[in-house]
């Protein structure tokens, strides 16, 4: 994925720089994982859980926006014995955050995996306790000053768990605008939900350009909610939860729910508006990491997008927007 990310870009150095960085931060990844899986073995289960070793190439696809905040931290100046630690972080809560959602979505995602529990809830219950101890256990280590940081994180997951409990439809008696959604649920499911793997660092760290990786990882968030709202909107209807892209369609047409969620988007005249828009956000959160000296421009940002698109098996939608960005 790198090289496709990269390819036909005039900035060779920062294509190079890009590449560089991702290589090391899988080199870090791969520490990462090291470290988790000692921090795992003195369970008395611990043969029961499974991480999976993924290539280079895996490992970027499967894991793409782990891999991009491990590249956020080489990139900050922050002291090297801290980088596992902050890594280590950045896995158990997206780990927390996925078994979150696959007691929601009944799903079975992720990078780790409890087996010989053969009820769902109870699995992804117990694995999220465990993830959640080792990673008080880091921050413990990393909060030398005693400043509590494991409150600031659990206060940027209570904003994701608010966020996420304002989708049910029965909530409302009348379906909420595309304001409210992007404003209120998109905000706490979205821009907080990567944010959030950056929070430990911005309180126990110096250096300046964090606060500027945090707004980028929020934008950044938000316009992948809103793809994902786009290409969930039937599913969403059908489990009766609010989505942005139903309530464009239905600003749009003045139509109701079922029949905005019903919309063929590979067909529709307002499809490429709609990704313009958010896809926007995404382009502003590269040309804000650009600005404090990260190795990414408008080009490779169009380019990743790009590449996020065709993994997602999204190509077709992303064929749609043509020349729109440039």
């Amino acid at each position: 994925m790198i090289e496709t990310i990269t390819k036909n870009i005039n900035s060779k150095k920062v294509e190079k720089e890009l590449k560089d960085l991702f290589k090391t931060s899988n080199k870090i990844y791969s520490l990462i994982t090291n470290e988790i899986e000692g921090d795992i073995s003195n369970i008395s289960f611990y043969k029961d859980i499974e991480m999976k070793k993924l290539s280079m190439k895996d490992n970027v696809k499967k894991n793409f926006f782990t891999l991009f905040m491990v590249s956020l931290i080489e990139f900050l100046n922050i002291k090297n014995e801290n980088k596992i630690k902050y890594g280590q972080c950045i896995f158990y809560l997206r780990g927390i955050i996925t078994c979150t959602d696959n007691i929601i979505d009944n799903e079975k995602k992720g990078a780790i995996f409890l087996n010989g529990i053969s009820e769902h809830t109870t699995e992804n219950t117990l694995l999220m306790l465990l993830l959640y101890k080792n990673l008080e256990d880091i921050l413990h280590d990393l909060d030398k000053e005693k400043i509590d940081v494991s409150s600031k994180i659990l206060e940027g997951i209570h904003i994701i768990a608010k966020s996420e409990g304002l989708r049910d439809c029965s909530l409302y008696d009348s379906y909420p605008s595309y304001k409210y959604i992007f404003n209120e649920v998109h905000s706490g499911i979205g821009g907080q939900l990567l944010k959030i793997g950056l929070i430990a660092p911005k309180y126990l760290e110096t250096d300046e350009k964090i606060d500027v990786c945090l707004g980028s990882l929020y934008k950044l968030g938000l316009s992948l909610q809103g793809l994902d709202d786009l290409c969930d909107m039937k599913e969403d209807y059908e489990n009766r939860k609010i989505n942005l892209g139903i309530a464009f369609f239905m600003e749009k047409y003045k139509i109701n729910e079922k029949e905005a969620s019903d919309i063929d988007i590979f067909q529709n005249k307002f499809t490429v508006e709609y990704l313009v828009e958010i896809l926007e956000y995404a382009l502003e959160s590269f040309k804000d990491l650009e600005a404090i000296g990260y190795p990414i421009n408008r080009k490779l940002g169009i380019s990743i997008l790009k590449s996020l698109f065709e993994i997602r098996g999204l190509k077709k939608l992303w064929s749609m927007l043509k020349n729109k960005f440039n």
